[in-house]
């Protein structure tokens, strides 16, 4: 037991009765904590209220195989923890911490219980203080986003001026349903919002609704604004945009596209201000209540306040559990770690035999992950419950990039096998245009800057030179093969809408156990360099390394007379974009000085090929074209040779330079 007077003066309990008051006390105690010590740990059961006395304490999610993340911090006297006491099934959601030494104010669930069971009243006094001190946390969750975005100062996408109101009637009002009061009572009836809510309440509250309709493009509220309305959609898609103070950065949180979302909770929860915009991105149908009518009702009926308030506390929940799992995912740079995260979270409130209990291992291998999305939208769809539908929507939220990395991915797999596997009949040109257009038409779907075609010779065989760089690990395909993104890009984006010709590339004789690299080399008909000492295929064993070079000399400059335009990457391996370009090698200088006609050599500096092109900017810029017989006098003078490759390898280095900041100029513009 401890002195009433205590409690009293924690702000929550500010203005409650005394007798209620004294009720409390009698079952609760203070709790001392040492620096460390663990108050709550997620997921277990929740059995107790506790209101910080004294001390600082830190909110944890666990992330498997990472360091638990903090995802907020508490130090205000009074303040609120472990409110899943008033929320089934009543596990704690995060993993509570004293990160100094610490006391609590702890209240058995049981003693709530018993008091709110008593008293609707005070049931719907103390819920409405919960759900004000989840809206708080949730706001806190959300700033935490836009700080950990890593686009301070960056002018993203402001809601109200990207999607403006189109036409002049954007509300079509009805004054009552009207005939369509029985319906609507069977819509509702049937929305998880209002699950296992008595009839008479529900019907109390459907006599206070309006329906609407709203073209696409509308705002139905803005954040900051005072919250009269309250929503449930009927039709329709709405998205969440969240911005911060100053209004300089903006982005989505999530959609709305589900029958019988309920959104614009603010209007029920103090200080009736919305957290965030609602933007309708097609037609949508909603039904929508005032704030001022459903508070009426609320003090007139308060066993319809407490199940109403219940549910808002629970529809907040969910929305503090999605910015959280965004925490994660922008942390880490891993939504499939947030999903899995998500789902553990909720594990216990989803039946044994729920599909989603597989979705974290669909998640692990990129060749699974169209299953994990199929499965997952199955589920949005046709889900056991309103809770599994839920999360998977969740999910499929939280995975809108990974879904943008899949889509990208199979359209390299769909080009490798149209190329590897092309119908004999066609011949290697048939094939590199099929190549060069499905290339393009991949790459549009990603962010790119290219500058410098000016510099593009009007005629065509020459000699392209460009930094090459790493593939990003998860562009493997299954046969080991990393389609080289940024020659692909250069042959495709650049040289194939100037020339109508794709390019041919040099590329490195591939080991043998490499089929699936030969096969794709050869149908393009590629130029091969061989980097070992001795070619393992019978109709090569003979060839000494100076035969094949020169070999390979004779192949390229035939191809050059003929018009064809050749790719050549002088560092012989691949770099990261910070680290590029490597040291050159000869081979290119000594082809372009060993032709009849010398070709020009157009330098090409790519960047940010190295990383997943869906969440990045790339870029290529194509600099002044030069023959090297106007630096080098005689073609067998090596030393003067190997001092004007240094002199490229220089100029490559504010190329590179430039390719970067191009690539930071077009993020700025997204």
């Amino acid at each position: 037991m401890m002195d009433a007077s205590e409690l009293s003066e924690l702000a929550f309990f500010h203005d409650i009765d005394r007798d209620v008051i004294d009720f409390l006390a009698k079952g609760s105690e203070v709790r001392q904590m040492d620096q460390g010590e663990i108050l709550l740990h997620q997921h277990d059961r929740a059995i107790a209220l506790y209101f910080l006395a004294t001390g600082k304490v830190q909110f944890l999610i666990h992330v498997a195989g990472m360091d638990d993340l903090l995802v907020g911090t508490d130090s205000e006297v009074g303040a609120l923890i472990g409110w899943s006491v008033f929320r089934a099934p009543y596990r704690h959601t995060v993993t509570v911490r004293c990160e100094t030494e610490c006391s609590f104010i702890r209240i058995p669930r049981t003693l709530l219980t018993e008091l709110m069971g008593g008293s609707p009243l005070i049931a719907y006094t103390l819920l409405r203080r919960v759900a004000i001190v989840l809206a708080h946390r949730l706001e806190n969750n959300r700033d935490r986003l836009i700080a950990s975005s890593g686009v301070e100062g960056r002018n993203m996408v402001e809601p109200a001026a990207a999607m403006r109101t189109r036409g002049s009637n954007p509300f079509v009002e009805f004054e009552n349903l009207g005939s369509d009061q029985e319906s609507t009572f069977r819509f509702l009836r049937h929305v998880t919002f209002f699950e296992a809510m008595p009839d008479h309440h529900l019907r109390s509250m459907l006599s206070l609704g309006q329906m609407i309709r709203v073209n696409p493009g509308t705002t139905l509220f803005q954040q900051g604004g005072e919250a009269e309305k309250f929503y449930l959609l009927v039709s329709g898609r709405i998205e969440l945009w969240y911005c911060s103070s100053d209004g300089k950065i903006c982005f989505f949180l999530n959609s709305l596209e589900s029958t019988g979302q309920a959104f614009g909770w603010s209007a029920l929860v103090e200080p009736n201000h919305y957290q965030v915009s609602a933007i309708a991105s097609d037609s949508v149908c909603a039904l929508v209540f005032t704030a001022e009518a459903l508070t009426a009702l609320c003090h007139r009926e308060p066993l319809f306040a407490t199940e109403l308030m219940e549910r808002v506390i629970w529809l907040i929940g969910n929305r503090l559990r999605m910015a959280r799992t965004q925490l994660i995912a922008r942390r880490y740079h891993k939504e499939t770690l947030a999903v899995t995260a998500l789902l553990e979270q909720n594990a216990a409130t989803l039946h044994v035999t729920s599909p989603l209990h597989k979705i974290p291992y669909l998640l692990e291998n990129r060749l699974t992950l169209s299953d994990a999305f199929g499965t997952l939208e199955l589920i949005r769809n046709h889900g056991e419950d309103e809770n599994e539908r839920n999360l998977a929507r969740l999910s499929l939220d939280i995975l809108e990039k990974v879904h943008d990395e899949l889509h990208f991915y199979q359209g390299l797999q769909r080009i490798y096998e149209s190329v590897a596997n092309a119908p004999e009949d066609q011949t290697p040109r048939e094939v590199r245009h099929h190549c060069m257009r499905a290339f393009r038409a991949l790459f549009e779907q990603t962010h790119y800057n290219v500058a410098g075609e000016e510099h593009l010779p009007d005629s065509s065989g020459h000699l392209f030179i460009m930094n090459h760089l790493e593939n990003h690990t998860d562009n493997m395909l299954p046969n080991d093969f990393r389609l080289t993104l940024d020659t692909h890009f250069v042959s495709s984006m650049v040289i194939y809408p100037k020339y109508h010709e794709a390019p041919i590339r040099v590329v490195k004789k591939p080991e043998l156990d490499w089929y699936g690299f030969q096969q794709y080399f050869d149908r393009l008909e590629y130029l091969y360099v061989y980097p070992g000492e001795v070619d393992e295929e019978d109709r090569d064993h003979h060839l000494t390394r100076e035969q094949r070079n020169r070999q390979f000399i004779e192949q390229a400059l035939e191809r050059l007379q003929q018009g064809d335009n050749i790719i050549i990457c002088p560092e012989g391996r691949c770099y990261y974009t910070e680290e590029s370009p490597g040291p050159f090698k000869a081979g290119v200088f000594r082809l372009a000085l060993a032709a009849d006609i010398e070709p020009l050599i157009v330098p090409i500096a790519v960047a940010n090929f190295d990383k997943r092109l869906t969440r990045t900017c790339t870029a290529a810029t194509v600099f002044p074209p030069f023959k090297v017989s106007d630096y080098i006098n005689d073609p067998d003078d090596a030393e003067s040779l190997s001092e004007f490759i240094l002199t490229v390898n220089e100029w490559y280095k504010g190329y590179v330079k430039q390719a970067i900041e191009l690539t930071q100029r077009c993020e700025k513009a997204l």
